[in-house]
């Protein structure tokens, strides 16, 4: 029992700082997720105990992913779609490729393990991006691909992750005895596991709606919504699908089902995600900050630097080069612009790297490299996103289309 009073305490402690945090990055405008990942750091220094593992991502992540998809504009969605499925597939697996590849070539690291650093780099932080661009007027097409794209690339990434462990015999894989010979099995599976997420979701969401024609209540709508979000996520991951993506697909169908039947629903339920999401975000930046080692992020240097060139030089290519080729905001060289400068990675990126087995070669370096990129990109580029829109002019540009 006093176990348990310790934990809630320590967790209400951190919603006070949040709260704390929250005050002032509103009052200096900073970003939220820049202040909270730089107050979070000295945790690490206070040698609390708090895992930082699987069931922290069962917890957080459906509400996060879930309020983000609920919030996507269906209209824009489908207008943009070209542009978010080819970042977030071809695009995480250039991203992986070009940073494993490279830091191949660079005598950084083995083939291998420099990979599986890449898939771990290679998924936009959707919390960092999407928390941004909320308190950013921008023009809602390129809100929807670049939200889209850190929602659905978050899904790519960890089945690559899972299809990695796997093809290196490691433990935690989902099917880890298949061994290296069985590489497109493995990947045939993979593939087979996003769309199983895409599919449940898509499910859930209608069985859900169905129950809720039978009530007139938005309290019990926001429950179902719950229901639909984690019954998602977890049917999932129980047959070895994406949850991520099931979540995604739970939304998504969830509001074009009309879950909503009273006027004020909808809103009461964006208004409840909402609040979930913030307060999921902000516990999970501040506890990231127990597991992110600031020396560590110094040991490796030329690691660490030589990543980050890589992600950087990926990410142009897909902004300036992939875009044009899918021709959605290609043409529009402003927004190419921000598409560049939003490739934060976050929790997402920690979650993994941590959670790698012992097993994995060069464990520590990976967890080196991922540790500097995610605190590189979240402060730098998360500053820098602000004023590039500002400079680009695209809050008039947003305006006008309204």
């Amino acid at each position: 029992m006093d176990e348990l009073h310790n934990q809630v305490a320590f967790l209400l402690a951190l919603l006070v700082a949040a709260l704390i945090i929250g005050i002032v990055a509103e009052r200096t405008k900073i970003p939220y997720t820049v202040a909270l990942l730089v107050a979070s750091l000295p945790l690490y220094y206070a040698h609390l105990q708090f895992e930082f593992g699987p069931w922290l991502l069962l917890v957080f992540l459906p509400a996060l992913i879930f309020e983000a998809a609920w919030n996507l504009e269906r209209p824009a969605l489908r207008r943009t779609w070209p542009a978010i499925a080819m970042l977030a597939v071809p695009g995480v697996a250039f991203t992986a490729s070009v940073v494993g590849f490279g830091l191949y070539a660079m005598h950084q690291m083995a083939l291998a393990p420099a990979l599986l650093l890449g898939i771990i780099l290679s998924a936009t932080d959707p919390v960092a991006v999407i928390a941004t661009f909320r308190r950013l007027a921008v023009p809602v097409d390129l809100a929807t691909i670049v939200e889209g794209e850190s929602l659905f690339n978050d899904g790519a990434a960890v089945v690559l992750y899972g299809v990695a462990l796997t093809a290196l015999g490691l433990s935690g894989g989902a099917h880890a005895a298949a061994g290296p010979s069985n590489v497109w099995a493995v990947g045939a599976i993979a593939v087979a596991g996003a769309f199983g997420g895409l599919l449940i979701g898509a499910l859930i969401a209608f069985a859900v709606s169905q129950a809720m024609r039978l009530v007139d209540d938005a309290m019990l709508e926001i429950v179902a919504s719950i229901v639909a979000a984690y019954g998602a996520y977890l049917l999932s991951e129980t047959v070895h699908c994406s949850g991520i993506l099931a979540a995604i697909s739970s939304a998504i169908a969830l509001r074009a089902f009309g879950l909503s039947r009273p006027k004020n629903a909808d809103a009461e339920i964006g208004n409840f995600w909402a609040v979930a999401a913030f307060i999921a975000n902000s516990l999970v930046f501040l506890l990231m900050g127990l597991r992110i080692e600031l020396p560590r992020i110094i040991h490796e240097p030329w690691l660490v630097v030589s990543t980050l060139g890589l992600l950087l030089g990926a990410r142009l290519v897909l902004a300036y080069a992939g875009l044009p080729l899918v021709r959605v905001a290609g043409e529009n060289i402003k927004w190419r612009h921000v598409v560049a400068a939003s490739g934060l990675r976050g929790a997402i990126s920690v979650a993994l790297a941590v959670s790698l087995p012992d097993d994995v070669p060069m464990r520590p370096q990976i967890v080196d490299a991922v540790f500097g990129a995610v605190c590189v990109t979240l402060v730098a580029q998360g500053l820098a996103i602000g004023p590039i829109i500002s400079r680009l002019n695209l809050r008039a540009e947003a305006a006008a289309a309204q």
